[in-house]
């Protein structure tokens, strides 16, 4: 794989499937090539025209999205690694031919997509979407937390630390909600990337005592409803557990492939 600082090649190759290049799009969108931000990219790519572009982000995150098969490890060797994300085969052969260890947070997990027009509503009375800010910020800090716990298999103390952060990022970029039945707050929901035309569904959460009652997946069908009244059409996500995935198939979402996340707590060097 060679070097690239062609930004609208690379931008041009990840429009073209946004479904697994949300990640890509947006540090590049928001952070550009060769910053200091922590998600500014470094980017090469394969074949003319592109057929692979492998992402580095300045905070060691490796985005892979390939149609074939290049040799990408040897561009990584020697470089600190802090994770690895994206479609599940080209990930796992990463951290195979690099000699990266196992991570902190080691998973794969199915990948969906759903077209918005194919939509399936749950049973939403009662409920109503509001936006972060009009919840208290100590529950929402309780709530991120656990949800580091549950979905990104942190410690209750990395989870916290990164709930105080994550929660005003939140609250400002306006792009998460809370279910509300009545006065009681009962799930929330988010994108963790809009791009276009297409949202990636992340951050959803249900408090444990609140669960098996359909409001995850009541709030996720509300938010997405919202997103199409103002022209969005296509949604993307990947469930973290079965529950999860229930939930996402009962509104309508299709498994498209796996994803894969590899997260290390410091930084591992690529070998290979």
């Amino acid at each position: 794989m060679k070097p690239t600082t062609d930004a609208r090649a690379v931008m041009d190759f990840h429009m073209a499937r946004p479904t697994v290049s949300m990640f890509s799009i947006t540090n590049l969108r928001d952070y550009g090539m060769g910053g200091d931000h922590p998600k500014a990219m470094t980017f090469w790519t394969h074949g003319d025209p592109i057929m692979d572009v492998l992402g580095l982000t300045r905070g060691g995150i490796v985005l892979p999205v390939f149609t074939t098969t290049p040799d990408a490890a040897s561009v990584l060797r020697g470089r600190p690694i802090q994770g690895i994300i994206g479609q599940a085969d080209p990930v796992a052969s990463l951290h195979k031919a690099l000699g990266l260890p196992d991570g902190t947070l080691h998973r794969r997990e199915p990948h969906f997509e759903l077209s918005l027009d194919a939509l399936k509503m749950p049973d939403t009375q009662g409920l109503r979407l509001v936006p972060l800010r009009e919840m208290d910020r100590a529950t929402l800090i309780n709530w991120r937390t656990q949800y580091g716990i549950d979905a990104l298999d942190l410690t209750a103390q990395e989870a916290g630390l990164q709930a105080m952060q994550a929660v005003d990022d939140l609250v400002t970029g306006g792009t998460h909600r809370i279910a509300m039945h009545g006065d009681t707050p009962v799930a929330m929901t988010g994108f963790n990337s809009v791009v276009g035309d297409t949202v990636m569904v992340g951050g959803v959460y249900t408090p444990a005592d609140m669960r098996g009652r359909g409001y995850a997946r009541a709030a996720v069908a509300m938010h997405m409803a919202e997103a199409r009244k103002n022209g969005t059409t296509r949604a993307v996500l990947s469930a973290a557990n079965v529950a999860a995935a229930t939930a996402y198939t009962a509104v309508g979402f299709e498994q498209v492939g796996e994803f894969m996340i590899i997260l290390y707590d410091t930084p591992e060097v690529a070998h290979g």
